[in-house]
């Protein structure tokens, strides 16, 4: 049994923070059967990059300041958005920041913008992580009125889409290299 809740823990901290926080509180706690198999299949599907050419789905949520805030008011305004979903609580999206950061900084002006969607049930922890981040890029949370993640299939955060100017989805999950590789490509 140990063994298993140490491979658990290692899933986690591969695939992301796990299961967004509505889907957590309809699981119950005790689990029927764990396998390596299972564990094995479950962290290659979330945490696999892949790329794709569907065009994006239009959503909208809260701003910190009480407004509402949709992607397409930022799609076509640069040459690529990446939404970003996350939560304060996340231990792996607050470490992934940082190199958001730095890759946001790093692209000319009109070139890249990022657009963070929270999934925070609760709006302080949502405010605080915002005020110890301060990601200079907008920033909005869905709550019940404006379930974004759900429209996306997000089941493990963190969880990045990247669209460009014409509205197409050019990668979901991808990581710090591919996402520089794609915005040199061009």
């Amino acid at each position: 049994m140990k063994k298993y809740l140490l491979m658990f823990a290692a899933a986690v901290l591969i695939a992301g923070c796990g299961k967004k926080p509505a889907e957590q509180s309809t699981e119950t706690t005790e689990t029927t059967q764990t396998t390596e198999t299972t564990q094995t299949t479950q962290t290659t599907q979330t945490t696999e990059p892949t790329q794709t050419t569907s065009a994006y789905i239009d959503i909208t949520a809260i701003t910190p300041e009480g407004r509402e805030l949709s992607l397409s008011s930022l799609v076509g305004q640069t040459d690529y958005v990446l939404l970003d979903f996350w939560a304060s609580w996340c231990g792996p999206c607050r470490r992934f920041i940082p190199v958001l950061k730095e890759i946001y900084a790093s692209q000319p002006a009109g070139r890249l913008q990022i657009l963070s969607c929270s999934v925070d049930q609760e709006e302080e922890p949502w405010r605080a992580a915002l005020a110890e981040e301060q990601m200079p890029w907008p920033q909005m949370r869905e709550d019940a009125a404006h379930v974004c993640s759900d429209l996306y299939q997000v089941q493990y955060i963190p969880h990045t889409v990247l669209i460009n100017r014409e509205g197409q989805i050019v990668g979901v999950n991808l990581e710090e290299p591919q996402i520089v590789e794609i915005l040199l490509g061009e």
